[in-house]
């Protein structure tokens, strides 16, 4: 499925300039709008650090920018009974190799004006003996995360009002610019919440080298 990097201005190519910060808690952009400064908290900010270990490749590789990258679904276990368990691939698209590090900020997008729908995608937490290490990609190479889609009509109506969504928009690791993954809501098909649900609705792992599933934390 290929993606798209969100516009600026309005049907205009170009990525969103405004700041992330280390929340994954970010309001929603779509492709043909901008985001204001209160809708960038949800881009991962975890960064290279030297002392992570990282997969083979160039040593001096630079880190992944949104302009490099293409996301898709694709991986994982499959759906449910009340989630889809899939990966969120992240494809390197450049003509050089370049790292991703963490965990990728993602979001749900609904309605015109690409509003935020429900929270941020909660972090799986790291597992026993794996962790979070710097990924190298080659030129056309991805890497993924798990991540886990939870059916807004198995969250207690009490707690969730399913709407209609439009896709998710996706912050690669220490990113200001997101990418938008077009996923619809169709009959039967995906819904986000519009009230605050006490259980997560995305839940998102670590990115690995390679197609889920592979570790990133236990849903």
């Amino acid at each position: 499925m290929k993606t798209v990097l969100l516009a600026m201005p309005l049907l205009a190519v170009g990525v969103m300039t405004v700041g992330c910060t280390a929340s994954p808690t970010s309001s929603a952009a779509s492709p043909t709008a901008s985001a204001t400064a209160s809708s960038v908290s949800s881009g991962a900010a975890s960064s290279s650090p030297a002392a992570a270990g990282s997969s083979s490749g160039p040593a001096a590789a630079p880190t992944c920018t949104s302009a490099d990258l293409q996301a898709s679904l694709g991986g994982g276990t499959g759906t449910g009974m009340s989630q889809n368990h899939t990966g969120l691939q992240l494809r390197n698209t450049g003509l050089s190799a370049c790292t991703l590090y963490g965990y990728p900020g993602v979001s749900w997008v609904a309605g015109a004006d690409g509003h935020q729908v429900g929270a941020a995608a909660e972090r799986q937490p790291e597992v026993t003996g794996g962790a979070a290490k710097i990924v190298i990609l080659a030129p056309h190479a991805l890497a993924s995360a798990p991540l886990d889609i939870v059916a807004a009509a198995a969250i207690p109506s009490q707690e969730c009002k399913p709407v209609p969504v439009r896709g998710l928009r996706v912050y690669p690791p220490g990113e200001k610019a997101a990418l938008f993954l077009p996923l619809p809501t169709a009959s039967g098909g995906y819904g986000e919440c519009s009230l605050a649900a006490k259980q997560p609705t995305l839940i998102v792992g670590y990115l690995e080298p390679g197609v889920q599933p592979g570790g990133g934390g236990s849903s």
